[in-house]
């Protein structure tokens, strides 16, 4: 699979984690919603569409009566920034009880804000899925150094071509993954050459 896997809100965890998420920025007075929930090895991206910060004023008029009649009418509406959703991280964090959360404001290609929250079960990602998506396979048609780099945040296939990287630095925290990455990418070269 080389797209992310759009899960319906289906799951009790995901969907409570969902309204969650929705209740805790409408708390915070940001209208918002999650329409796309991609589930990764490692975190899940909730995807929120910014509702609209809407301004209202009191209109008294007097109907055949005489007497004063009171109504809200909406004077302007403009969409939510997307500062008003990134400020709010921390508070995210507290409502879901997660550790940390990471926002991408916007999601490449999409018209929402991506809210990656840990999953509290890391999920295995084999190097056969990566070797057979169609993501390596149309490098690898271009390239005989393709690599199978793993899964992204939404589950995506990540693959890349060895020969246009001026340099490949790995980094991280111990116990992060860096040496199973290694054998990974020695594994691939190996399996296609």
């Amino acid at each position: 699979i080389d797209k992310p896997v759009e899960m319906k809100l289906e799951g009790d965890g995901v969907n409570k984690q969902a309204r969650l998420i929705e209740e805790a920025l409408d708390s915070y007075g940001v209208e918002a919603k999650v329409v796309q929930i991609n589930m990764g090895p490692t975190v899940t991206q909730f995807g929120v569409e910014p509702g609209w910060d809407r301004k209202h004023k009191e209109v008294r008029e007097r109907d055949k009566n005489g007497e004063v009649q009171t109504r809200i009418e909406e004077v302007s509406k403009t969409r939510i920034r997307v500062d008003r959703i990134t400020s709010l991280a921390n508070d995210l964090a507290l409502a879901l009880a997660a550790p940390s959360i990471r926002i991408e404001a916007p999601v490449p290609g999409k018209s929402i804000v991506g809210i990656e929250v840990p999953n509290t079960v890391f999920g295995s990602v084999s190097l056969r899925s990566v070797i057979e998506s169609a993501a390596l396979q149309r490098i690898k048609a271009k390239s005989k150094l393709a690599i199978a780099l793993g899964k992204g945040a939404g589950g995506e296939a990540v693959a890349a071509d060895l020969a246009k990287m001026p340099h490949l630095l790995i980094a991280g925290a111990t116990g992060s993954g860096k040496t199973v990455c290694l054998n990974s990418i020695i594994c691939c070269l190996l399996v296609h050459n």
